[in-house]
């Protein structure tokens, strides 16, 4: 029960987290809110773990919270275009 306590918890920042800076994709050692980071972190290595068929603490229910607030699953297409978005400023 603590357990999804603290999943609540870290989603609530999360959600916070996304009205103030327009997105989920917190930097695992954001100084505003480290364990945030690293909750981020632990969420998408848990739904890989899930993915390959391990033990994982991910469920179908937390997924759906996540997916309701626009969280990747993969950091790839973010930093892709952060990546490109920092091109375009130099050009």
């Amino acid at each position: 029960l603590a357990s999804s306590l603290d999943w609540d918890r870290r989603f609530n920042e999360l959600k916070q987290y996304k009205a103030d800076y327009g997105g989920c994709s917190v930097p695992k050692e954001w100084s505003g809110n480290k364990q945030l980071g690293r909750w981020v972190s632990k969420q998408r290595v848990q739904y890989r773990y899930l993915q390959q068929g391990k033990e994982s603490s991910m469920t179908e229910e937390r997924i759906a919270k996540l997916e309701s607030i626009g969280f990747e699953w993969s950091l790839a297409s973010s930093l892709d275009w952060d990546r490109r978005f920092n091109e375009l400023k130099q050009y």
